[in-house]
């Protein structure tokens, strides 16, 4: 079998290199790509492309897209879940038709009519999907056969290969614990939206991802988070410089103070984030404190913290009044305007016309000429 297939190689390069002349004397490639491109034998060419590859090539013409495939099966960089109803045979019959081994991202909706087929299909086939890097779930609450197909698949996954995560609508955190633990080593992003409340202590479950770069966990209801499981898993990030968002609004952060003083001063090595939300039960940080923490993130021109929570964005919150209703006019933001509305000195037991004569002179000028022109920056975005 190897001699049979080394000896068609051998032809089609043959056949390559005899038209090799034809493309060279070509005035202007781009005129006839379509037509020539048509010729040459796809399928020993797309062995040897990755994905990406494969789908630029797909978009030259429709004579490559029809080329594209590897034994017969239809080359897929994202697979999503057909609209359309299908039993199990159906679902299997689907994958089939399909080069699982190049499929790079995979959305799984539970509410669509073919989910839950396609769901137990996939499960039959985990460890064929060599080069899934993607997975998005949209479980809706589901439970029974799913859930069991849902752990099958990406327990028979190869380990630490998937490196963005989206898991919606499940029950329990136990649950996405379990299904993160063979792929913690890669995930680089996590992302778990909406459980059934009651289940925060399984949060101790969820494992160390050393190379996160964002890490968003909006539960439904507030729930109790002890700080020393968020820190041991924030710490145990690689590289702090890379990540761009923790995004926990829901989760209440409670813990001793001292407990509570290092978990902000980890929050301050990452210095490139651009979505920090996170609140606790109580933030015990002196007034000097918060204004520091404000200060260190400087480049984000969104922010609001307060006794209980900390807000910084690159962008305008969608639930915060405009800027416009803040700021009528852009020549209103200046230092004290941002350190005014910035910071809630009310809870904070204080006013911010007091504070701001405690400043230094170089605080002053920091707020002035680099906080109050990033939010100058955003005003004109916002309003353009």
């Amino acid at each position: 079998m190897l001699d049979l297939h080394i000896q068609r190689l051998a032809l089609e390069r043959d056949l390559l290199a005899r038209r090799a002349p034809v493309y060279a004397g070509t005035p202007d490639l781009s005129e006839t790509w379509h037509a020539d491109f048509s010729g040459v034998p796809m399928v020993s060419i797309t062995q040897f492309l990755t994905a990406p590859d494969v789908a630029r090539l797909r978009q030259t013409c429709c004579k490559v897209n029809e080329g594209c495939s590897v034994d017969g099966r239809s080359l897929v960089i994202h697979l999503n879940t057909p609209s359309q109803a299908m039993d199990i045979n159906e679902a299997i019959e689907l994958l089939n038709q399909i080069c699982l081994p190049m499929v790079e991202s995979l959305f799984i909706e539970a509410k669509k009519p073919a989910g839950k087929s396609i769901m137990a299909a996939l499960a039959l086939n985990g460890p064929r999907m060599t080069s899934l890097r993607t997975l998005r779930v949209s479980a809706a609450a589901e439970t029974g056969d799913f859930q069991i197909d849902l752990k099958r698949f990406v327990g028979t996954l190869p380990r630490n290969q998937i490196r963005s995560i989206h898991l919606s609508g499940l029950r329990s955190v136990a649950l996405v614990a379990e299904l993160i633990t063979c792929q913690s080593e890669s995930i680089e992003k996590f992302k778990v939206d909406y459980f059934v409340n009651g289940h925060e202590g399984d949060i101790a479950h969820i494992p160390c991802m050393p190379r996160l770069r964002s890490f968003v966990f909006d539960v439904a209801d507030v729930v109790h988070l002890p700080v020393a499981l968020i820190t041991e898993l924030l710490n145990s990030i690689k590289n702090k410089e890379a990540v761009e968002a923790i995004y926990m609004p829901h989760m209440q952060i409670s813990g001793q103070s001292h407990q509570i003083v290092e978990f902000i001063e980890l929050l301050k090595q990452f210095r490139r984030i651009t979505q920090l939300v996170v609140r606790f039960r109580r933030l015990p940080l002196s007034v000097k404190e918060i204004v520091d923490l404000r200060e260190v993130f400087e480049h984000l021109p969104a922010v609001c913290i307060s006794d209980h929570f900390i807000v910084m964005l690159d962008c305008w919150a969608a639930w915060w009044p405009k800027q416009t209703a803040i700021w009528p006019s852009p020549e209103k933001i200046t230092g004290l305007s941002v350190f005014r509305e910035q910071i809630d000195f009310e809870s904070l037991g204080t006013t911010a016309n007091r504070e701001w004569l405690r400043l230094s002179r170089e605080q002053k000028n920091l707020w002035s000429r680099r906080i109050a022109a990033n939010v100058v920056k955003l005003y004109f975005k916002q309003t353009a």
